[in-house]
């Protein structure tokens, strides 16, 4: 039998901001007159953004309980929607301005660069530090669409965080799957990143690199390409780099969608997400949900 509990924990991986609707992607349109400028390797263009919203890709606090912790930075990946309320894929700029008030006051402006990999939605990550808890109003210049986000005291976050230890979870491995069925979901070979424990790399000396998803059962592209490239960027690390890939579900292919101990050990609600962590341990970034090639790059340079 599924544990109910579990299926509703399912829903809830598969369906921040992707294919179970866009009723998950907060935000409205706007009616508001602006351009952004694109520019292109052939030519530039011109993008108004009067007639898109903002969508939140990320638990925002309203839509499932905040993961953003007042007083160090966070990361909030955005989407355009199109007037239909669907994330927009088609005439999008590379960076739109965001600017965040709260309590009616402007906090910052910032700008917010266009990431994704081919067959990825464009996203565009908000990078910010909020200095107190509360709710915030991230606007979209140029639109009326808006989203209000809730920063929360770091005390009330399960979820793994930056300057924290790595939780030492005994991960699946090719020898010892630890009742994990399959270890690797990827629609390939199973991934070569499945060589050690997290407890084990601990007892290393060099960082480590954790990458929680569910490649088969990736039902949008907020889960998209993630373990593929970091398959392809742990080739240019050296030897004393453990990078590790974990599944997220018990045994999916028999219907048991129990979550594996690594969700609770690092409090994570979602997938996918990617922990880097220096040589002693302590964690250095997290990257949640949506990730592209250079975000994963710029993660593991955080050890250096």
């Amino acid at each position: 039998m599924i544990d109910p509990l579990s299926v509703t924990r399912r829903s809830v991986l598969v369906g921040i901001g992707g294919t179970m609707g866009a009723a998950l992607l907060f935000g409205c349109g706007g009616s508001t007159s602006s351009n952004v400028t694109t520019t292109t390797s052939n030519a530039t263009t011109t993008t108004s953004l009067q007639n898109f919203g903002l969508g939140a890709r990320f638990p925002d606090g309203s839509n499932m309980p905040s993961i953003f912790s007042a007083g160090s930075s966070q990361r909030a990946p955005y989407v355009l929607l199109d007037e239909e309320g669907w994330p927009a894929s088609e005439g999008v700029p590379d960076s739109i301005d965001l600017s965040i008030s709260k309590d009616g006051n402007l906090v910052a402006t910032v700008v917010a660069s266009r990431h994704g990999e081919l067959g990825q939605t464009p996203y565009y990550p908000l990078i910010f530090t909020p200095t107190e808890v509360g709710y915030y109003e991230i606007s979209l210049e140029g639109s009326e669409a808006s989203h209000v986000l809730e920063i929360v005291d770091s005390n009330q976050l399960s979820i793994v965080q930056v300057g924290s230890p790595l939780p030492a979870v005994e991960t699946p491995t090719m020898t010892d799957p630890k009742g994990i069925d399959p270890i690797c979901t990827r629609f390939e070979d199973p991934c070569p990143l499945h060589e050690l424990t997290v407890a084990e790399a601990l007892t290393r000396s060099g960082p480590i690199a954790v990458l929680v998803s569910t490649p088969g059962f990736c039902q949008s592209d907020v889960c998209g390409p993630a373990l593929d490239l970091l398959i392809a960027e742990a080739k240019n690390l050296d030897d004393e780099w453990s990078v590790i890939h974990a599944e997220v579900y018990v045994s999916p292919n028999a219907g048991d969608f129990r979550t594996a101990p690594v969700i609770n050990a690092f409090g994570l609600p979602f997938e996918p997400s990617l922990v880097v962590a220096d040589s002693n341990g302590i964690i250095t970034e997290v990257v949640h949900l949506a990730m592209d090639k250079k975000e994963i790059e710029a993660a593991l340079k955080t050890v250096n």
